[in-house]
C-alpha cells in the first residue's frame, strides 16, 4: 500500500478535492475504526481532549483509498496549516513514510507563486524538494507539489472553480442567486463587513440552500454535480484533476476515471 497525504486549508477545499478524488477511482473511507489503516490510526483525535478547552476538537482527516493507495485530507485552517501539518507529520514521523505530500491552497487576493512560495518554504525541512511553482509535481521520493486554487495562475479561491462547474450543471440556479447577490450595494456589503470574495462564497450558498435546503455548502460539494463527470472537463477542474493525477500516479500506473 502507498500512502499519501494533501493539506488544505479549509473544510470547501477539503470537500473539493474529496469528490475530486472520487473522479480518480477513489473511495472515501466509512469511519470505521475496525477498518481504518493502521498508519492512520496515530492521527485520530481523542475526545474530548484531556487537558484545556474542552470545546476544541482536532480535525479528523477525511481518508480515501483505492487498490493500491490510502490517502488522507487534513484541513488545518488557514494560516495555522504550516504549523500544525508539520507538527501533526513530525510527531508521528509521518514525513517518513508518506509517497506522495501535496498542498492545496487558495491564492486569495496574492499572486499564486506567492502563495506556493510560502508553502515551499514552510515544508521545506520536511519535504525539501517540494516545488515552489504552482502545480509543478517534484518526481522524487516521496513526490511532492503545491496547487493554489483557482487554477494556479490566477487570484481567486476555491469557489471560482465551484462557479465555472456550477454554471454547466445549475445555470438557471446561479443566475438568480447572482441577481440576488449583485442586489446588495456597496455600502450595504460594507455594512455587513463582506470580504474581497464573500460574493463568491454567497453565490454557492444561495445554491446550496436550493439543492440541499438546510445543509452547509461542504454537503452539496459532497453530494451534488458541482464537481462531476458532467463537470469534469472545465479548465479549472481539469487542472486540479491533472495536479492530483501526476502527484498520485505510480509510473505506469495510470489512475482511471469512473463517474
Amino acid at each position: 500500500m502507498k500512502y499519501a497525504m494533501l493539506a488544505v486549508e479549509g473544510t470547501t477545499d477539503q470537500a473539493v478535492v474529496g469528490r475530486t478524488l472520487k473522479l480518480l477511482n477513489f473511495k472515501r473511507f466509512g469511519g470505521q475504526s475496525e477498518r481504518l489503516d493502521a498508519l492512520w490510526n496515530s492521527i485520530v483525535p481523542t475526545y474530548p481532549p484531556q487537558k484545556g478547552n474542552l470545546y476544541d476538537r482536532l480535525a479528523m482527516p477525511s481518508i480515501f483509498a483505492n487498490a493500491s493507495q490510502s490517502l488522507a485530507i487534513y484541513q488545518g485552517n488557514g494560516s495555522d496549516l504550516i504549523k500544525k501539518v508539520s507538527a501533526l507529520l513530525t510527531n508521528h514521523d509521518l514525513h517518513e513514510k508518506l509517497d506522495a505530500f501535496g498542498v492545496i491552497a487558495d491564492a486569495d487576493n496574492h499572486a499564486p507563486s506567492t502563495v506556493a512560495t510560502k508553502y515551499q518554504q514552510g515544508f521545506s525541512a520536511l519535504f525539501p524538494r517540494i516545488p515552489a511553482t504552482p502545480g509543478q509535481v517534484s518526481q522524487d521520493h516521496p513526490k511532492t507539489g503545491i496547487f493554489v486554487f483557482p487554477d494556479n495562475s490566477s487570484k481567486g479561491v476555491v469557489e471560482h472553480l465551484l462557479i465555472e462547474c456550477g454554471d454547466v450543471v445549475y445555470g438557471p440556479l446561479l443566475k438568480r442567486a447572482r441577481a440576488y447577490v449583485d442586489g446588495f450595494s456597496v455600502d450595504a456589503r460594507k455594512a455587513e463587513n463582506w470580504t474581497p470574495f464573500a460574493p463568491e462564497k454567497a453565490l454557492i450558498a444561495a445554491v446550496a440552500s436550493l439543492l440541499k435546503p438546510g445543509s452547509t455548502n461542504t454537503v452539496t460539494i459532497a453530494d451534488n454535480l458541482w464537481i462531476s463527470d458532467q463537470t469534469k472537463d472545465q479548465a479549472m477542474l481539469a487542472s486540479l484533476i491533472g495536479f492530483l493525477r501526476t502527484l498520485l500516479r505510480e509510473t505506469n500506473d495510470p489512475i482511471s476515471e469512473t463517474t
